[in-house]
């Protein structure tokens, strides 16, 4: 948890990925890419106005031959043709899923970079079902809050329930597991005993946290 998430997402990249940053909101993720060696970037935001400080970041740091800005909703203008990477950042699942799901303009995508701001087991889920493989989650912590940095790339991977809801264990996550185990605690005992169905789901996440921290 060393990284912020920019630097976690920067780390994920490198200078052979034909990246579109969608959200890219000031172009700092392209930026860093760009300086690191990368020849074609997009970035798109549905937003104009932080697309205009995107700009001028871009051209401050004289980078506007290497990445194209674009107004986008998700992937709605973007022909990703020539690219093989996106990166999505800051968003809920909901929307995650809805940028990724037209199939068409995912074939050309071998990796993707997701940060996702709730439901990161119903995230995990849709891309394995959509045929991209975790390879590396990285937990953050900033302003007090926990980020989770996923990089898939296509190809297919089964995964256990246990990995579904909270990724693959990483012995260096013991804070991560401790709040998550608080977390689930606290809900528990707020949580009627008719809920049955509820607090059996809650009682196996944290048998599973449990397990994970006597490794």
């Amino acid at each position: 948890m060393q990284y912020n998430r920019l630097d976690a997402i920067c780390s994920l990249l490198n200078a052979s990925d034909k990246v579109i940053d969608i959200g890219c909101d000031h172009a700092y993720v392209s930026i860093d890419l760009a300086k690191k060696g990368a020849k074609k970037i997009l970035a798109t935001d549905i937003h104009e106005k932080a697309l205009n400080v995107a700009k001028k970041n871009i051209e401050t740091n004289g980078l506007q031959n290497i990445i194209t800005c674009q107004l986008s909703d998700g992937l709605e203008n973007i022909d990703t043709t020539n690219f093989n990477t996106i990166v999505i950042a800051g968003m809920g699942t909901s929307t995650i899923k809805h940028i990724l799901s037209n199939q068409e303009k995912r074939k050309p995508i071998l990796k993707i970079i997701v940060q996702s701001n709730n439901d990161l087991p119903e995230l995990r889920s849709f891309m394995n079902q959509a045929g991209f493989a975790i390879q590396k989650e990285i937990v953050v912590l900033e302003k007090k809050h926990f980020y989770t940095i996923i990089l898939y790339k296509k190809a297919k991977q089964k995964l256990k329930k246990r990995e579904l809801e909270f990724g693959f264990f990483q012995e260096n996550l013991q804070e991560y597991y401790d709040y998550l185990l608080k977390k689930y605690e606290t809900i528990l005992k707020e949580v009627p005993k008719k809920k049955i169905k509820k607090r059996y789901q809650l009682k196996k996440k944290i048998k599973w946290l449990n397990k994970w921290k006597k490794l």
